[in-house]
């Protein structure tokens, strides 16, 4: 299974939030695509953000679950920080990959697959709308119509 995370940043707030994390692709769309694109208001930790608040999104994909990836960059991080203070220049610091926002650095940005407009600016595409536009579905509800209109025609 993929992680799906969710960062942004707010008229509010210069600096990234997460709003989600760890959300498979379905969950994805209800919590979080759908109200963007509709303009509503995003309901996350028992908070509520207006989506017209946001001024910029990030969505990542990862392979493990956001404790997981974190993990990963913060021994990264200490690695990274060892070896610099092996080298002679000394650095004091905890490292990185503590905080959920830092999700948004790590995986595969996958934003503009979700996102392609701003908060209210765009519609919703439900599955019930893909599936009534599909070929095959288009064939059959035609072929039938056109069935019971010449069964209509030919009982008369």
């Amino acid at each position: 299974m993929k992680f799906h995370h969710v960062t942004v940043k707010t008229k509010l707030s210069e600096s990234w939030s997460c709003l989600f994390k760890d959300l498979s692709k379905p969950e994805l769309k209800k919590s979080f695509v759908k109200p963007y694109k509709l303009g509503k208001s995003i309901f996350y930790d028992g908070k509520i953000l207006s989506s017209l608040d946001i001024i910029e999104v990030k969505i990542n994909i990862t392979e493990n679950n956001l404790k997981s990836e974190l993990a990963k960059v913060q021994d990264e991080s200490i690695e990274s920080i060892r070896k610099m203070n092996a080298s002679g220049i000394p650095v004091l610091s905890l490292g990185w990959g503590y905080r959920d926002h830092e999700i948004n650095n790590v995986g595969e940005n996958v934003t503009s697959y979700f996102i392609d407009c701003p908060p209210g600016g765009g519609t919703y595409k439900s599955l019930a709308a893909d599936f009534i536009k599909h070929p095959w579905v288009v064939r059959v509800l035609g072929g039938l119509t056109f069935a019971g209109v010449i069964a209509y025609l030919g009982l008369k």
